[in-house]
């Protein structure tokens, strides 16, 4: 449980680097894809965060 905790703050924490990085360098298009990938790092430790492990059926 705590190396999955420690994981979705890591990706959220990288996703949201990315969102606010904006560098020259790469452009327009370039800016764009780093925003992208930083909303699919962010999504994915959201969804991570929420998935359940093993979903026990009641009897």
């Amino acid at each position: 449980m705590n190396l999955k905790l420690f994981f979705v703050i890591l990706l959220i924490l990288f996703g949201s680097f990315l969102i606010g990085l904006t560098d020259d360098v790469l452009g327009k298009i370039g800016n764009i894809i780093m925003h992208i990938l930083g909303i699919g790092c962010v999504v994915g430790g959201i969804m991570i965060a929420r998935s359940k492990k093993g979903k026990k059926q009641s009897s």
